[in-house]
């Protein structure tokens, strides 16, 4: 709500009635800064974002910025920016068949191996260790995509954001990281 005033003969309409009552400048309007004490002079504003939990603002260009600048997390785990372990759908669907498909196929190769170890020659001998050793590398990284996956799907989800350095710092991402470096080595 704006009103008009009457100064020097002329009308002016300089000044933002609060939904309170109080009356600022119109260059206490949108500045990040809560001047009324009810909000209502950020409350349309398009160049900020309101923190979820609190009257706190931030500029829109902190939003999903990567930096987490409100307490409650709501600039950076939002709908809008929404991390997750593995984003984008394509990706997830990826990674459980590449995943599936790695552990059974190379599960069934090293099976299948195993029971074949008997070999005419040492080089056939070498040749058949050499292409388990690739086998069991392609089940670990396989292993590593589908341990991923479920914890994506089924144990962080939507939460993943709110707890990213908490799983960051965990002894099963710890041992996902080295599961995976073991099976690309």
């Amino acid at each position: 709500l704006t009103f008009v005033i009457k100064q020097r003969g002329k009308y002016h309409n300089n000044f933002f009635q609060c939904d309170n009552e109080i009356c600022l400048s119109f260059d206490k309007l949108c500045n990040l800064v809560d001047d009324c004490g009810d909000g209502s002079d950020e409350r349309n504003c398009k160049n900020h974002f309101q923190c979820k939990s609190s009257n706190f603002y931030i500029p829109l260009v902190h939003k999903c910025d990567g930096k987490i600048d409100c307490q409650d997390h709501s600039d950076e785990c939002n709908a809008e920016c929404g991390k997750e372990i593995i984003s984008g759908v394509w990706l997830k669907v990826l990674a459980w068949i590449i995943g599936v498909s790695a552990v059974v196929l190379n599960s069934a190769s090293l099976v299948r191996g195993f029971f074949k170890l008997k070999c005419k020659t040492s080089q056939a001998l070498v040749n058949r260790v050499l292409s388990s050793l690739i086998h069991f590398g392609d089940l670990l990284t396989g292993l590593y995509l589908l341990l991923i996956s479920v914890q994506d799907a089924f144990v962080m989800g939507s939460m993943y954001c709110k707890h990213q350095s908490l799983w960051l710092s965990s002894d099963f991402c710890t041992f996902l990281g080295i599961l995976n470096t073991f099976g690309s080595t």
